[in-house]
């Protein structure tokens, strides 16, 4: 996911790409989390205005252009960001049911000169100043006339921001600034105009997309909500050749949404059931009890989709519009209707980029917006903010007066406080950490016995006659199941692999093959827009840009590690080798690393030793797990880094990392994971497993060769490359890094490998690794208790089922490792890997110092095949 927004500061616009269609460099602004940004329109824009003048006075103006980015908060809380700056915040108090303003610093050289009141003079107002720095203080002030909250600070030749609150001033910072007096003022026309040629690029992936997809059913239909997502997506879907789009009628529409679905050319589905006599004995639906979707929404659609059939419904769904839908993927099945597969050609878009859209090909959207809503559906749903209800009592006071009687009547029968319905506490069937704390701080009585709410026994009878068709029951007594992902059919997957035929591959642990949509996704790139990244603005360049910035948003994904960095490499040793030389050690400093590791996890650290570093090694116990004793006994406030393998590319150990990572965390040392043969086989999360550097191949993974993945928490180490692509500026007298992974891939990039890379990740996710664990550890089990019980066969693997991956090394006596892999392959077509595997250390320690025959499982290997190799061996030992 993109965290920043690029701006033209010449046109002072915002940029959907990092270079303005009039030729100068953009600039990037850091965003809030979920990083979406829409537009301000009409009412967000005279809002902000308002309090602005409010605070500061008329002379005090805002530009046309206006962007919002959303964060988290009790309730609204936008970041408004002006002029190319972070300049304020709008947050609304939902106690006492209003906006605010806060500044920025940014925001100052646009107010100071304008502003007529709201200014405090610190010198003047501040008797008893403390001496020093002042940012972070809170003083006392003698200002009078003006009203508690946001205001201007004034100190000797510096200004500052504060909230003034019951006489006294918290002072953020105090700054030197230099008033601007004017800057271009464009309207979004302008900026839509800049913008062009990117958003046309965008309509051509989703059009391109659907088009690919479309033969998956024999149905095509698009969704509609008449919000702005699906409105941008269902003009794709028509000129992707789609005809078809329905909107479910919930009953708590707005009437403009009705009368702008009825515009649209689209379906009307009026078949919910009675919101109303369903609530009177549910009691108001919740964030985290929504049982409204299934009565007003899911049987509706269900009932639809029974009429009509099997379809590839395309949708509005973004990734940025909740962490819910942060992961979402290209297809994705309906979990709770087989006939419905959705496509999310608009997944990669955020709001702005959608506004952008439909402002481009003029397409009329849906008047709610310009009049402050955010997001458009039943116009009562708890997912609603108090902000949004708070707008609806002015906009649609009938349909607020309605709610607002029922959600009183209820708490009042019930002994709830007022506050229940004030402050939108009426919102969750169990309060959020954040509401909790609000409810506490006012001392309000809402036991869990008061707040119960149960759901419908059965919403069958609340659906109109006629349609209670295969309806989806919602029990009181019963929360619905986690839905459990199918076993994958093996057998199918193993014909996505061309490779595939009459050889059987057992050398997965040095690299595996590759799927045809890893293979497709290279050779399009090859033939449809190769260029490079990043150094241009012609399409080619722009479509390669995206692909390859979308596939590190994939990996990231992939490892749950969309929170730190993540960098493009050729493998894991020159990850290894990126973080060896990208950190600062000393003398006293001390690595700690395990006698299991492959020698590109072992080498880098060898080589500090020359520099005064100490190097610890831990040992295994007997059934050659990792001696987690010694591992503790090892540690003391001196380790700077611990390197340990996550999975032993010679006896398939699993070293416990969560513990390590806890023993890191004790002593203050960094923690870096070597996770090459783990991650194609296994669950791995960066989060839960607590690392601080993560680094594996892409070519083990079903990736391309000559990909890896270097994954940081924080972007603390000074890059191996300098050069093109990794910097911001450079002048004669120095250089400013690039942010983000751009900064470790100097030079031009294996773009098509890195596109790969993103395919094999998509690919490995449909399959799901949990599955992936489970089928490989069942075909490992076979594999070792089949060889175990051959006269002569000596096995080196963890002898302990649950902590070890499919990697199977053995000796068998009489026959050197390179004997038995060349018998292997040309009597029987098998292959296997032989020799020290990159880890004499570990060899030695096994006492198998000419090395080991290898086998490595897949998912892709069958249990057939296993039956053959244990036989094959039990021939050649003459058993």
């Amino acid at each position: 996911m993109t965290k920043f927004l690029y701006w033209c500061p010449a046109c002072n616009i915002p940029l959907l790409a990092k270079t303005c269609a009039c030729g100068n460099e953009s600039i990037k602004i850091s965003l809030q989390q979920p990083y979406d940004v829409r537009p301000a329109l009409k009412a967000d824009h005279d809002l902000i205005s308002s309090l602005i003048k409010q605070r500061f006075g008329d002379a005090v103006t805002l530009p046309k252009i206006l962007v919002l980015n959303k964060a988290g908060g009790l309730d609204r809380n936008d970041l408004i960001i002006a002029n190319g700056v972070r300049f304020a915040w709008l947050w609304f108090d939902p106690v006492a049911r209003k906006f605010n303003l806060d500044l920025e610093a940014e925001a100052l050289p646009y107010l100071i000169g304008k502003a007529e009141k709201g200014i405090i003079d610190l010198e003047k107002d501040a008797p008893g100043l403390p001496e020093g720095r002042l940012g972070g203080k809170k003083v006392k002030v003698t200002t009078t006339g003006i009203s508690d909250g946001v205001v201007i600070l004034r100190y000797k030749n510096k200004y500052g921001t504060g909230i003034l609150k019951d006489g006294s001033v918290r002072i953020k910072e105090l700054i030197s600034v230099s008033p601007i007096k004017s800057k271009a003022n464009p309207s979004w026309e302008d900026a839509v105009e800049k913008n062009a040629f990117h958003i046309k690029n965008m309509e051509r992936n989703a059009v391109r997309e659907i088009r690919q997809n479309a033969p998956l059913k024999p149905r095509v239909n698009c969704s509609f909500s008449g919000g702005k997502d699906s409105t941008a997506v269902w003009n794709i879907a028509k000129k992707a050749g789609v005809t078809e789009a329905f909107f479910i009628d919930t009953g708590l529409e707005f009437p403009e949404t009705i009368d702008f679905v009825k515009s649209q050319d689209v379906e009307l589905i009026q078949k919910a059931g009675d919101f109303w006599q369903a609530v009177e004995k549910a009691g108001p639906p919740g964030k985290d009890h929504r049982w409204c979707c299934k009565l007003l929404k899911l049987n509706p659609l269900k009932v639809h989709l029974n009429d009509t059939g099997e379809c590839l419904t395309i949708q509005g769904n973004r990734w940025y519009e909740s962490w819910s839908r942060a992961s979402l993927e290209a297809l994705s099945q309906n979990p709770t209707n087989p006939l419905q597969l959705n496509l999310s050609p608009i997944r990669s878009w955020r709001a702005l980029d959608v506004f952008f859209y439909l402002w481009l090909r003029e397409l009329p959207y849906n008047p709610l917006y310009e009049r402050g809503y955010e997001r458009i559906g039943c116009y009562l749903c708890p997912a609603m903010l108090e902000s949004e209800l708070e707008t609806l009592r002015v906009t649609h006071p009938e349909m607020a007066d309605r709610w607002h009687e029922f959600l009183t009547r209820w708490a009042e029968e019930r002994g709830l406080p007022p506050e229940f319905v004030t402050w939108g506490l009426w919102r969750w069937k169990e309060l959020p950490p954040k509401m909790q704390e609000l409810v506490k701080e006012a001392g309000l009585d809402l036991t869990e016995k008061k707040i119960r709410r149960s759901t419908p026994a059965s919403v069958a009878h609340l659906m109109p006659a006629g349609k209670t068709t295969d309806i989806v029951e919602d029990r009181v007594t019963q929360e619905p199941e986690p839905e459990k992902t199918p076993e994958p059919d093996w057998d199918a997957l193993r014909g996505e692999f061309p490779m595939m035929g009459d050889l059987m591959y057992f050398d997965n642990g040095a690299t595996t093959w590759s799927p045809e949509c890893v293979l497709a996704a290279t050779d399009e790139f090859e033939r449809e827009y190769r260029a490079n990244v990043g150094r241009g603005v012609h399409r080619l360049t722009r479509i390669a840009t995206q692909k390859y910035w979308h596939a590190h948003e994939k990996v990231a994904e992939f490892i749950n590690g969309s929170a730190g960095t993540t960098v493009f490499v050729k493998n894991t040793t020159e990850a290894v080798n990126t973080i060896a030389r990208g950190l600062s050690f000393k003398e006293v400093d001390v690595i700690v690393t395990t006698i299991l590791e492959h020698h590109s996890n072992l080498l880098p650290w060898r080589a500090l030793e020359a520099k005064g570093v100490t190097l610890r090694i831990i040992g295994l116990n007997d059934d050659l797990t990792l001696n987690m004793d010694e591992f503790e006994a090892a540690m003391d406030p001196s380790v700077r880094l611990v390197a340990v393998t996550h999975a032993s590319n010679v006896t398939g150990t699993i070293t416990p990392i969560a513990e390590i990572s806890r023993l890191c965390k004790k002593y203050g040392s960094l923690l870096a994971v070597d996770a090459a043969q783990s991650v194609p086989r296994m669950p791995v999360d960066v989060e839960k497993l607590g690392v601080d550097f993560l680094s594996f191949s892409g070519h083990k993974m079903f990736g391309p060769m000559g990909t890896g993945v270097l994954w940081m928490r924080e972007p603390i180490l000074e890059p191996l490359l300098l050069g093109g692509g990794m910097v911001e500026s450079v002048t004669e007298d120095g250089y400013v890094p690039a942010e983000g992974y751009h900064k470790y891939e100097a030079g031009t990039p294996n773009v098509s490998g890195g596109i790969g890379l993103g395919a094999a990740v998509e690919f490995l996710s449909g399959i799901v690794m949990d599955h992936i664990e489970a089928h490989e550890r069942k075909l490992t089990d076979m594999l070792i208790d089949g060889l175990a019980a051959i006269p002569g066969v000596t096995l080196y693997c963890c002898r302990d089922k649950t902590q070890r991956i499919g990697v199977v090394s053995f000796t068998v006596e009489g026959f050197a490792p390179h004997e038995i892999a060349e018998w292997l392959d040309d009597e029987h077509g098998i292959e296997i890997r032989s020799g020290l595997h990159c880890a004499e250390p570990l060899m030695q320690y096994l006492s198998a110092e000419k090395g080991t025959a290898r086998a490595c499982i897949s998912f892709y290997n069958t249990e057939s095949e296993v039956n053959t190799f244990i036989a094959v061996i039990r021939e050649l030992t003459g058993n």
